[in-house]
């Protein structure tokens, strides 16, 4: 071992906690200045002099960017040092939202989305895990992944807080969104010199040698049912998920609400619900030992609370009941969201194709930020508040795929004779 190198078990508790902490609230910060719409999509569109089209066209091009980005990604997390990646993730992030601050024109702002996809996909997506996973033995990975999702929620919660009162401090919403994002960068570069001082480097955190690329581990993912099983879930599931942002001046449009009220039901959609949806839906998933029947029953929910609205009225007087309606949603897609990749173990998908099964998942299940924002975008331009009935039709027909989906597996399982308990290296597809 270098003796500049540490392992899990010589670190300090401050050490571990201080990595866990970093990289967990990367999670968050990293993807403050792309989420921003999630909570001030009005300020966004006015700050930028942009159509719901062109905002929808950017978060294409992000999406487009991250897509390509997650395998190479992954690759790149085994080939330098956890402390480095983290510490180049949040400097690029503060470089590009300094730039974004200057509200620049369209053409700029595609070449800053595209950087994003890069920024936050290929630089951080592999350090997510494997930071935790550094400071983890088997026994406390489980534990810990568990305190990195609470760290997300409550620093999504309180940065968001502290956003909404630094834009009502401005009169003018271009000047509150700018400061907005000059807040964010300055946060960037905080944990960019936390990860390079505190992020130690670790023994066998780099491989040096590395088999192969086996072929037939890819066949295997790609004929076993399992892995489009879960897949097409995914991409069903992450279809609605992801179109949420979109309640934000559903709310705005069609109620009236405020630009205030708008953002603090965006901050608490968005993490307040699913820092109590994961582990309360994670925790019935293991105890009726089915993630697919848990999906189904929360799909079944999302679904029906996505009809409710397209049909009720669009009146001031349904602005509550319609916002309450947003966060049951929300509760049970963030739940779903956060089981769906244990239908592979659902299904038995061994061990031995788990990453490229994982790839396959990455890949297609994250499509939907390609096209989503550029359709919904267009709608908004071209038919106004109805867009709204058009969009909320289209999430509840994905949110009844998902279920479809979830119930083949079902099917699958039944016709397979799979439980559960069963290990997956014992079952063939």
């Amino acid at each position: 071992m270098n003796k500049n190198e540490v392992t899990n078990e010589s670190i300090s508790g401050f050490t571990r906690n201080a990595v866990i902490g970093i990289i967990s609230s990367g999670a968050v910060v990293v993807y403050l200045t792309f989420l921003i719409r999630y909570v001030f999509y009005e300020p966004v569109l006015q700050s930028l002099a942009l159509s719901n089209e062109q905002l929808g066209v950017l978060y294409g091009l992000y999406g487009t960017t991250a897509m390509i980005s997650y395998l190479p990604g992954g690759i790149l997390a085994d080939k330098i040092r956890v402390k480095y990646l983290a510490t180049a993730g949040f400097g690029l992030s503060a470089i590009l939202t300094f730039w974004y601050a200057t509200l620049p024109s369209y053409e700029t702002l595609k070449v800053i989305f595209l950087l994003m996809g890069v920024c936050t996909t290929f630089i951080y997506w592999g350090v997510r895990y494997k930071g935790i996973r550094l400071v983890s033995t088997d026994n406390t990975y489980s534990r810990n992944i568990g305190i990195s999702y609470g760290i997300v929620g409550v620093l999504g919660l309180v940065v968001n807080f502290i956003s909404m009162w630094i834009f009502d401090l401005f009169a003018d919403p271009a000047s509150g969104f700018n400061m907005v994002l000059m807040f964010y960068a300055f946060l960037n570069i905080a944990f960019a010199l936390a990860s390079f001082f505190l992020i130690p480097k670790f023994e066998g955190e780099i491989i040096k040698t590395k088999k192969k690329f086996d072929l037939s581990e890819l066949v295997a993912a790609v004929k076993h049912p399992g892995v489009w099983l879960t897949t097409l879930c995914m991409f069903f599931t992450y279809t609605v998920y992801t179109s949420l942002s979109y309640t934000v001046p559903y709310v705005q449009a069609v109620f009236g609400a405020s630009v205030a009220m708008a953002a603090l039901m965006g901050n608490i959609r968005m993490y307040g619900t699913s820092l109590f949806s994961s582990p309360i839906i994670g925790a019935l998933a293991t105890k009726i030992k089915s993630p697919a029947k848990t999906i189904l029953l929360c799909m079944a929910i999302t679904a029906v609370c996505l009809f409710v609205i397209v049909l009720a009225p669009q009146t001031a007087g349904f602005m509550i009941p319609a916002i309450i309606l947003i966060m049951i949603l929300s509760f049970f897609l963030s739940g779903a969201y956060g089981v769906e990749s244990s239908l592979f173990t659902e299904t038995k998908v061994p061990a031995a194709i788990f990453g490229s099964a994982s790839g396959i998942l990455s890949l297609i299940g994250f499509l939907p930020d390609m096209f989503v924002s550029p359709i919904a975008g267009k709608w908004l331009d071209a038919y106004g508040n109805q867009a709204y009935t058009y969009i909320f039709i289209a999430l509840g027909v994905s949110a009844i795929l998902s279920m479809g989906c979830a119930l083949l597996v079902l099917v699958y399982n039944k016709k397979k004779g799979l439980s559960i308990e069963e290990p997956a290296e014992e079952t063939q597809a």
